[in-house]
């Protein structure tokens, strides 16, 4: 009996630990791996290499460039193209889909890290143009809409545009940009 007490903790233990804790995050730390931290590698920081910053290249830029803005281009919108909408779309909808919570023991995805490389949330790629937010609690909080090859515009729960989008870093990831094409030192990896 005590061996099964002792089997059944470890068992709890082991499978509820947090998605932070097992192998498949220790890939993806930017503390752990400097080839993925921009705060080390300038080829992935914005503010180092210009070809991956929207302020100067105006291609990832959706204030400069149409094709990639929400609001001038109603095929990346998803309050018009719903198909895009998580609250129009169960097989996007993270009540729905519990696959795309960072709580299931079967999730894969994506971590987002703020500017001191300390885990700030979760990335679930529910289809190849559409990704779901989540906070460090496992809270969903929005979800990415493909606006180009390289740029992801973020929307709130509702589907309002914020402004804010994400810029591919060229080699393991994407960095967060503000509405005025400003990195927010937010990486997702």
């Amino acid at each position: 009996m005590r061996g099964f007490v002792l089997f059944t903790a470890f068992f709890f233990i082991h499978f509820a630990a947090p998605a932070q804790d097992d192998h498949f995050f220790r890939i993806h730390d930017p503390k752990e791996d400097s080839n993925i931290n921009p705060y080390q590698n300038k080829q992935i920081n914005p503010d180092s290499n210009l070809s991956i910053n929207p302020s100067v290249n105006w291609n990832m830029n959706p204030l400069k460039d149409n094709q990639v803005n929400p609001m001038q281009n109603s095929s990346i919108n998803p309050m018009i193209n719903l198909q895009l909408n998580p609250q129009s779309n169960e097989v996007l909808n993270p009540v729905f889909m519990k696959s795309l919570q960072p709580s299931n023991k079967t999730w894969s995805g994506m971590f987002i890290f703020n500017d001191s490389n300390d885990l700030f949330g979760y990335i679930s790629v529910a289809t190849q143009n559409v990704m779901i937010s989540f906070d460090n609690n496992g809270v969903w909080n929005g979800y990415f809409v493909k606006a180009g090859r390289r740029i992801y515009n973020y929307f709130t729960v509702p589907g309002i545009w914020t402004g804010m989008y994400l810029c591919y870093d060229n080699s393991s990831g994407y960095n967060l940009f503000d509405k005025t094409g400003k990195w927010t030192g937010i990486h997702v990896k």
